[in-house]
């Protein structure tokens, strides 16, 4: 079965995200209680359901009544942090160290808080007390060494960060990072050399080190060796996006300015370095906390604004996140990642004209560029769900072959393009060119599964080829053995092959994966029928009607119910 799948635009993107700037609950709108218990019970319920601007507010409110209680101060404290409201997260983390000045959550912020003002001694102080387990085990060493930068007690940042600080082998590279940037930051920049040296070990450095190595070594006059990182992992991406700003300024000989002017720019670093290690589902409040805290040190980080949006995305509070992307589209490293993500939140709002327009904008901005074009063509492609001569498949269709004109040489990477503009094809009834571009798909990407079952499936059905979708879709089985929809187009060929035996096992198999799917259920009936078990056959295609199939279906299962398969 195939599976259906300063600027003019920093300017656009700002009157078109101009509702976005403010997300969550307005403390006006929040609907507080009269007791401290319903404040705290609503406030339960708003950080269970992602927003903890209102969390803030209803454990603030409980507070007012029980200033005291430290439960209610470290969920209201945690709440405020992961809102990005620091200056209340520092007046709770005093509240919650006076009744316990070893807390480490209240130690973290007021540590923050203290390297904010420029009290490093007392930072340090503070971040020594920050039991080292989970994620602290890492964070509490790199913020100890970036205040001990601060005191310019620079062998003693290192040393923590050479010996105590290390307690996991494959973190080495990380420390080896801030070991080199504290370095930089002190002037020893040949010791700085050989950190950034043992922090691009590997195979694949990150794009923070590879930033922060390059423009160590524009600033030092290396811009050979600058050119030679860049190339490097622009090469190893596939995309220069990240660093064509960074590659234009070092072959024109400019030198950048330090990025990392102060300890605090450090410690957001590291805080930053730990959000991004944190950002699944599991630990993602906890990365939003990390990240808020890194803004609010160094509040101009594009990298840090597009992590929180990204947090933010993944919970479905798309106008936040927009307002993040926004603020960090300007940035040429971050920026076109961040507009693009913008677009496609617009989209999933409701406001798909925007979304088109800020494409469009994107694709003219960048005329070299294909990936603005492909999202417009996915934006398109999405809006329809069933086969049909539909204007928003002719849409995609043109927003495709736009993207396919700005590709001279198709490589590998380009596949998944003509496999899109494949099914668009397909689904609006053109079937020629999208056969064209399914074949295309493949030999750009033999072995990619989804074209493999999409191209044979296609085929079976229409009892075409059928000697060769055989063991094209057996090769994407062995490639995606649990996958409903290629079995059930396993089971479907060998079905149009008369092999009803084989046909039963794998429809009942692909049946099992994929029980809620109307297609495969009917396909089953289909099965069902000519091997007689006519009972059998119309249960399921009364259970493919049930689950919703496409509208052209329901009269063919319909007919099917009514008269059975026509005789072979």
């Amino acid at each position: 079965m195939a599976a259906s799948r300063a600027t003019p635009i920093v300017l656009l993107l700002a009157a078109s995200l101009s509702a976005c700037a403010a997300g969550g609950t307005t403390p006006e709108k929040l609907p507080l209680a009269t007791t401290p218990s319903g404040n705290f019970l609503s406030g339960l319920s708003a950080a269970r359901g992602n927003d903890p601007g209102a969390a803030t507010e209803f454990f603030g409110a409980a507070l007012k009544v029980d200033p005291n209680d430290q439960q209610l101060l470290l969920r209201a404290l945690a709440a405020a942090l992961q809102d990005g409201r620091l200056d209340f997260a520092v007046e709770l983390g005093q509240r919650v160290a006076a009744q316990d000045a070893q807390n480490a959550f209240a130690n973290l912020v007021l540590g923050l808080a203290d390297a904010r003002a420029g009290r490093y001694a007392e930072a340090e102080q503070r971040i020594t007390r920050v039991r080292r387990q989970g994620p602290n085990a890492v964070l509490s060493p790199l913020l100890s060494a970036w205040a001990r930068a601060g005191q310019q007690k620079y062998d003693e940042a290192i040393d923590l960060l050479e010996t105590g600080g290390n307690p996991q082998a494959d973190l080495s590279n990380l420390f080896q990072l801030h070991a080199a940037l504290i370095n930089e930051f002190g002037g020893r920049n040949e010791a700085a050399e050989k950190n950034f040296q043992s922090a691009l070990q590997g195979e694949s450095p990150s794009l923070r080190a590879v930033l922060a190595a390059g423009r160590f070594y524009e600033r030092t006059g290396k811009h050979a060796e600058a050119e030679a990182l860049y190339a490097k992992f622009t090469e190893r991406a596939g995309d220069a996006i990240y660093l064509q700003h960074d590659l234009a300024r070092t072959r024109a000989r400019q030198t950048p300015p330090a990025i990392y002017a102060k300890p605090t720019d450090g410690m957001a670093e590291a805080l930053f370095d730990l959000a991004s290690a944190l950002q699944d589902g599991r630990t993602g409040d906890l990365a939003q906390m990390y990240a808020q805290a890194a803004l609010w040190l160094k509040p101009e980080f594009p990298a840090a604004r597009l992590l929180l949006g990204s947090l933010l995305e993944s919970e479905q509070r798309y106008a936040d996140a927009n307002a993040f992307y926004q603020a960090a589209s300007p940035d040429p490293t971050y920026g076109w990642s961040a507009k693009l993500h913008i677009a496609s939140n617009l989209d999933q709002m409701g406001k798909a004209d925007e979304a088109v327009t800020v494409l469009e904008a994107m694709a003219a901005e960048q005329p070299d560029r294909i990936d603005a074009l492909i999202r417009l063509g996915d934006l398109w492609r999405s809006k329809v769900k069933q086969p049909g001569p539909f204007p928003e498949y002719d849409k995609a269709l043109s927003a495709y072959d736009r993207a396919v004109a700005r590709v001279s040489n198709p490589q590998q990477r380009h596949w998944s393009l003509f496999f899109s503009r494949a099914v668009v094809l397909e689904r609006s009834g053109r079937w020629a060119r999208a056969e064209s571009d399914l074949l295309k798909a493949l030999e750009l990407q033999p072995e990619q599964p989804s074209v493999l079952n999409y191209l044979g499936y296609s085929w079976a059905d229409q009892r075409l080829h059928l000697d060769k979708a055989l063991p094209m879709i057996e090769r994407a089985v062995e490639l995606r053995p649990r996958d409903g929809y290629i079995i059930d187009s396993l089971g479907w060929v060998h079905f149009r092959l008369g092999n009803l035996e084989k046909a039963l096992v794998y429809m009942e198999q692909a049946v099992e994966l994929r029980p809620q799917d109307p297609t495969i259920n009917d396909h089953l009936g289909d099965v069902y029928w000519r091997a007689g078990r006519r009972a059998e056959a119309r249960y399921q295609w009364e259970r493919a009607l049930r689950l919703e199939p496409e509208p052209e279906m329901v009269p063919q299962i319909q007919k099917k119910l009514a008269e059975g398969l026509p005789p072979l």
